[in-house]
């Protein structure tokens, strides 16, 4: 009785659904168990899946339907006796040509309007028909719910001449210069017959097919902002997803630096002017890189390193875009160290740079003059002991004591008149104590000091 319930249902197959065995190439739609493991979060002896088409996507053409995975988990229970746990969701899918899963999301409740004699052709002439295989019961007793005599597939037949289009499923890098040039390796399938590569409107400069998955493009020019990368065949073009997408990224403009200039020491601080900025991935100055802080999109603060001596040097922005254009806005000047300092202090005095924590240790250098012997003027003093008191609007840096080896530099008592004095252009500040302080100063010969150039920095 067994056996003749069976070769009766079978028959009844064209009532739900037709020949599960057509013209051209069958494909049975549906999930993989990882897949499904990864939604459910059970897997207790295996996986039950019921597949129905809903019908072909109008944007990509590809197959979609919903799918119901169930999984039961038994065990004794607390008190004895055994239980079942049954897990269940529904996912709504597409898939390509091939078969292969597209996408899926999780359903929050069960689907309306499931048609288990759905029977579907697309303008390309490809099959997508639902089938039901009941066994030991009735199909008029069959539900998605009863995955024990009951299953629902999905079958589609590709039309004998038909040729599947291309399908990306990743691309990298994503990004590069508006200039083209860059390689982009595609992932994905059905590239053997791949006859074109395209970056939104324009085709690739050149590609190459590696195998039936994978090829590798070089982009071409293009204007800044995103587009679509497509492979195309015979069977068309591959449909736009959210992996395909590949950004053209315009140079940086660099607009103006502040200041222009510095001492060949380095270390000053240039705030740089311009656009897109917000990825940079480097500033040099000449062929020298310097430690930057991307401000915003618009602004970078970098250090300029330090060099031999005097000259200028070309300052660029570099980020996946390229390279800033030279321009006459681009050019920092390294100042000539005059007696182991930048600029210049009167003929009767002498210059000195003065760095430290106020308050505390401060050092006294670049004081000595060059020479033959001594190119760079270096000379590094720590002047310990040092105390601040203010007096009026005058600061007064007292040197406490003295040690030997100081060379051409001043010591003794020494004021620094930081408090609103404007000399060569500038107006001094003050910093209170625990701050950070650079300053060049001109050492006149009774000790008096004044402010030439420098800031402050708070940490």
């Amino acid at each position: 009785m067994i056996a003749t319930w069976k070769i009766s249902l079978f028959g009844a197959l064209a009532l739900l659904g037709g020949s599960v065995t057509l013209a051209g190439a069958t494909t049975s739609l549906q999930m993989s168990w990882a897949d499904a493991f990864a939604i459910l979060g059970h897997s207790c002896g295996g996986i039950q899946e019921q597949v129905l088409a809903t019908g072909f996507d109008a944007t990509t053409g590809y197959p979609t339907g919903d799918v119901y995975l169930q999984t039961r988990c038994g065990g004794s229970g607390r008190g004895g006796g055994y239980h079942t746990t049954t897990y269940s969701r529904w996912v709504g899918v597409t898939w390509d040509f091939t078969g292969a899963v597209v996408a899926s999301s999780v359903l929050d409740a069960a689907p309306g309007g499931l048609d288990p004699t759905l029977s579907l052709v697309d303008g390309s002439g490809n099959e997508l028909q639902n089938a039901l295989t009941a066994t030991n019961v009735l199909p008029s007793a069959c539900s998605v719910g009863n995955t024990t005599y009951c299953t629902y597939r999905v079958y589609l037949t590709l039309a004998p001449d038909f040729v599947p289009p291309p399908r990306i499923t990743a691309v990298s890098p994503t990004s590069g210069p508006a200039s083209g040039g860059t390689s982009v390796a595609i992932t994905g399938t059905g590239f053997t017959g791949a006859t074109a590569v395209m970056f939104g409107t324009t085709p690739a400069q050149s590609f190459t097919v590696n195998d039936d998955r994978s090829l590798t493009a070089t982009a071409p020019p293009g204007d800044a902002g995103t587009v679509d990368v497509t492979v195309v065949d015979a069977g068309g073009s591959s449909a736009p997803v959210d992996v395909d997408r590949f950004t053209f990224v315009a140079a940086p403009v660099l607009a103006g630096l502040s200041p222009s200039s510095g001492p060949v020491s380095g270390g000053t601080d240039v705030t740089i002017t311009g656009s897109g900025f917000t990825d940079a991935i480097a500033v040099d100055f000449g062929d020298t890189p310097a430690p930057f802080v991307v401000v915003d999109d618009s602004s970078i603060v970098a250090t300029t390193p330090g060099i031999e001596q005097p000259d200028t040097a070309r300052v660029r922005v570099v980020t996946v875009g390229g390279t800033s254009a030279a321009s006459a806005a681009d050019i920092f000047t390294y100042e000539a160290v005059v007696g182991g300092c930048s600029g210049s202090c009167p003929a009767s005095v002498r210059c000195a740079h003065l760095r430290g924590v106020l308050g505390g240790s401060l050092v006294l250098s670049r004081c000595k003059p060059k020479s033959a012997v001594n190119k760079h003027g270096d000379l590094a003093l720590d002047l310990s002991g040092i105390t601040w008191r203010e007096s009026g609007e005058t600061t007064l840096l007292q040197v406490l004591s003295s040690s030997p080896g100081q060379g051409a530099c001043k010591t003794g008592s020494i004021e620094l008149d930081v408090a609103g004095s404007t000399v060569a252009g500038g107006t001094s500040t003050y910093a209170p104590d625990g701050e950070s302080v650079s300053a060049q100063l001109c050492v006149a010969p009774g000790g008096k000091v004044k402010l030439v150039h420098g800031s402050t920095f708070a940490f």
